[in-house]
């Protein structure tokens, strides 16, 4: 549920240093990875970009749905069982941050939506239709990551409800461009930016003594705020570039998991600040089916910074935010 390009990494020179940053990028995850590391004695980058890449297909083999043997397509194909699956570690804290997030997000943040989202044509048949009661009925029955339990010891999930499937992509970016930002800071190259399909994370300031600048592009186009950020994270969820029209009726891409329908008027994008990468990625997405009424309930209760843009029948933007996203002035146009 991540908007194509909703945070753009802004590259401002060092004044007063030689050495230029070193950047890195590459495809991964059905998307990009890129990387800014300010260091006055940068690594090789080839060497290192083997070693992110390493991360990446690793990452791949335990949570790619697409990939028919990773783990996580085993654990789907397996659905009739109730016994415990063995998984990586990985694998394993992805998914327990996800029921914990599904706790804290009143079941926004649902991670069994596989059904629902093939009904409605958002999946693989990518046939977009407005399937009949029944069937969506029948869809919220495979639904339910309460009924997914872990197991830390040998490593292990199972589900509790038979038919059960999971997908992780509302955490994954985030969560690799968390462990490409652990590399770098366990190497001394803490200074950094790691940026996965749009979800950022960033490390210490640059040599300077600057926070890294990273921006949030409107609904409209434009550039709408400049954060200032170190040892943090920023995720982005959008609304505006994917959805279909029948009979002039829109139905966004955003499902509500409770209701087994689209969102009614979903925000167009949500922004989140938190430590955790990983965590920021699941806020957001769980924030555009939550709206910001009790999305920003949610935020103040938990303690992370939510921002919510929408366009008013006028064609104006509206922003209704918290923390530092309402203490940072918008960017003129």
């Amino acid at each position: 549920m991540r908007a194509a390009l909703c945070a753009l990494l802004l590259l401002i020179p060092l004044p007063g240093f030689a050495q230029e940053p070193l950047r890195i990028s590459g495809k991964t995850m059905g998307s990009y990875y890129a990387l800014v590391i300010d260091s006055a004695a940068p690594p090789d980058a080839d060497l290192l970009q083997q070693d992110l890449e390493a991360i990446f297909t690793d990452l791949n083999r335990q949570m790619s749905t697409w990939d028919p043997n990773s783990e996580i397509s085993k654990f789907n194909s397996s659905s009739d069982s109730t016994d415990w699956f063995p998984v990586s570690r990985d694998l394993l804290l992805v998914t327990t941050e996800a029921r914990r997030l599904h706790t804290l997000t009143e079941g926004a943040l649902e991670i069994t939506l596989a059904p629902l989202i093939e009904a409605w044509g958002f999946g693989r048949s990518k046939r977009k239709r407005v399937p009949p009661a029944a069937e969506i009925d029948a869809a919220l029955k495979l639904l339910g990551t309460q009924y997914i339990e872990v197991r830390s010891e040998p490593p292990a999930i199972r589900r509790t409800r038979p038919g059960l499937q999971i997908s992780l992509n509302a955490l994954a970016p985030g969560y690799a461009a968390d462990r490409v930002s652990l590399l770098l800071h366990d190497r001394g190259l803490k200074a950094h930016v790691v940026d996965v399909g749009g979800e950022n994370r960033a490390g210490t300031p640059k040599r300077s003594g600057e926070p890294w600048r990273l921006g949030v592009e409107s609904p409209l186009g434009n550039l709408h705020k400049i954060l200032e950020l170190s040892e943090t994270s920023i995720a982005t969820s959008g609304d505006y570039r994917n959805f279909f029209v029948i009979e002039n009726r829109r139905y966004s891409h955003v499902l509500d998991p409770r209701t087994g329908r689209p969102v009614a008027d979903p925000p167009a994008s949500v922004s989140v600040i938190h430590p955790s990468c990983m965590t920021a990625d699941g806020l957001a997405t769980a924030m555009m089916v939550l709206g910001p009424e009790k999305g920003l309930q949610i935020a103040e209760r938990a303690s992370f910074d939510v921002m919510f843009l929408n366009i008013d029948r006028d064609g104006k933007l509206v922003e209704q935010s918290t923390g530092l996203f309402a203490a940072t002035e918008v960017e003129p146009k």
